[in-house]
């Protein structure tokens, strides 16, 4: 019977844990960047002389925070890929060990 990948179950398993503290961290940074971004009052201009000169610039001040709000949620999309990319690895490497360990198991008790 071989023996059981257990080492490298545990390698798996810590790298598993180390990918998914640094993809918590990176939500952390994310959602301080959106509280950041809805927090903030519309930037206030000089004061302007016709009303549609200011809507102007609100609209401009609205377009910039959009912009940076798809920005962040690009980036935040990335990050949730390349940790859905790295579970998709890792439920590979476990199906396969898996099918070791049962193939062991059937070897071991089948007879002759």
């Amino acid at each position: 019977m071989t023996p059981l990948p257990i080492a490298d179950w545990r390698a798996a398993l810590a790298g598993m844990e180390t990918a998914l503290a640094a993809t918590l961290a990176g939500l952390d940074r994310y959602q301080t960047g959106w509280e950041g971004l809805l927090g903030q009052p519309a930037p206030a201009g000089e004061e302007v002389e016709s009303p549609l000169t200011r809507l102007q610039d609100r609209l401009t001040a609205w377009d910039d925070r959009l912009t940076a709000a798809g920005e962040l949620a690009a980036a935040v999309e990335h990050q949730l890929a390349s940790a859905e990319t790295a579970v998709g690895r890792w439920q590979e490497r476990f199906t396969g060990w898996r099918e070791m360990v049962q193939q062991g198991v059937v070897a071991a008790e089948t007879p002759g």
